[in-house]
């Protein structure tokens, strides 16, 4: 079989865009541009691995395992060693799912091809096939993440947030609300929306401050607009994976919200975008 040498670099470099982009999205990594692009290219020229057939095991197993954890650390921002090590999992994980959803299509259509080293290459294929078929795993993958991210959400229902305006500091009960889509038109911050009763025990004079509006809509109200406040700082708590400070907008809703998924009352909504940095963000 006669394998070209830059369909070899392409694919794997398009495969290795899949990874990372996955891998940024379940662990909530930060990456600049520069960085993830030098991420794909590698991942093009770790392919050419798939030439060198007489390496011993043990060398093969120690040029993977340098490759994997090198593209991790170029790529991404880890501030700790244990964001790093499940970095380097994911980046794995992934990697077997693509591989194995790679494989099962070679089969399914009867592609020759080639796999080995973690590389693969497929011959006969055309590219808007490849584009399909990345873009099928990206979307299945990235399903499964959200899925998961929900799913965490629901098993830790109650979300302590440290709400400080001024000289006034209160720490708040809420859950995380997967329909709350409110952004602030002007800033671009995302929105936590706050009931006016725990606004008013928190800053009993908030009515005279500078006051943003806010447009929402909402099902049975085609459209509104809520009272907004800047803080001086917001802090989601959590003693397990530590605190994280996140830039919103807060929207004061007359009124209670609906009951939670635990069937307790909260005072406050939070924004998903503000949480979803990954599942596995802030560990």
């Amino acid at each position: 079989m006669v394998i070209y040498a830059e369909y070899l670099f392409l694919e794997n470099s398009l495969a290795g865009l899949v990874i990372l982009l996955l891998t940024k999205k379940i662990c909530g990594f930060r990456t600049g541009r520069v960085r993830f692009t030098m991420g794909c290219i590698s991942c093009g020229l770790y392919a050419f691995m798939l030439f060198l057939n007489g390496l011993p095991w043990w060398l093969s197993l120690v040029l993977k395992l340098a490759f994997s954890l090198g593209v991790v650390t170029l790529v991404f921002h880890c501030n700790t060693w244990k964001q790093w090590s499940k970095g380097v999992l994911i980046f794995y994980l992934v990697s077997f799912a693509m591989g194995g959803i790679t494989i099962g299509a070679m089969y399914f259509f009867g592609l020759m091809g080639v796999t080995a080293g973690g590389v693969f290459y497929i011959g006969q294929i055309h590219y808007l096939n490849v584009f399909l078929g990345m873009a099928l795993t990206w979307l299945g993958l990235s399903a499964f993440a959200s899925f998961v991210r929900e799913r965490l959400w629901k098993s830790r229902a109650d979300i302590d947030v440290q709400i400080s305006i001024g000289t006034k500091s209160h720490t708040i009960k809420g859950m995380v609300d997967t329909g709350n889509f409110l952004i602030d038109p002007l800033s671009g911050k995302p929105v936590f929306l706050v009931t006016e009763k725990a606004m008013n025990f928190l800053v009993p004079g908030w009515r005279k401050m500078r006051l943003y509006l806010i447009p929402y809509q909402s099902v049975g109200r085609k459209s509104g607009l809520l009272p907004g406040v800047r803080p001086d700082q917001v802090v989601v708590l959590d003693q397990k994976n530590g605190s994280k400070r996140v830039n919103v907008m807060l929207g004061v809703y007359k009124g209670s919200f609906p009951v939670g998924w635990d069937g307790k009352e909260y005072d406050l909504l939070l924004h998903p975008a503000a949480m979803e940095g990954g599942i596995f963000e802030g560990e």
